[in-house]
Order: structure tokens, then C-alpha cells, then sequence
């Protein structure tokens, strides 16, 4: 039995990725994705990428952090 106390939800953030471009794992459909920060009352805190199907399917999922677009390279003049 773990005696350590349940620690709770002292603030959360979401933040949505715009340069997420990922398809829905159950229809195929474009998906979107968040961050959600999680702050607990210990002090701890835990960051999560959720996606989720931009139509009315229901999936949603913890997905990997890695944007979908990189930086150019810019010419130098």
C-alpha cells in the first residue's frame, strides 16, 4: 500500500498547438491538438499533449510533443 497522500490540482493551463497538422487515430479525419500543464499542490508538475478529432468521432488521445512544422532556414543578403 503506497503511503504517500494523494496530491491534487492546484492550477492547470491549455494551451492549443497550431502547428499541429496529425489525423485522427479512429476516422482519419484532421485532428487538433493541446498542452496541458498540470500544477499540483506538492509542487510537482506534469505537461501532457492531448489530440482530439475535429469532428464529432470522440477520439482523443496523449500524443507526442513534436510540432508538425520546422523552422527555414533563412538566405543571407
Amino acid at each position: 500500500m503506497d503511503d504517500k497522500p494523494a496530491r491534487r490540482i492546484a492550477h492547470s493551463r491549455a494551451e492549443e498547438i497550431l502547428d499541429f497538422f496529425g489525423k485522427c487515430r479512429a476516422c482519419g479525419y484532421p485532428a487538433y491538438a493541446e498542452s496541458t500543464t498540470l500544477r499540483y499542490d506538492n509542487g510537482e508538475m506534469e505537461t501532457k499533449v492531448i489530440a482530439g478529432c475535429a469532428l464529432p468521432c470522440g477520439w482523443t488521445s496523449e500524443v507526442c510533443a513534436s510540432p508538425m512544422t520546422g523552422s527555414v532556414a533563412r538566405p543571407r543578403t
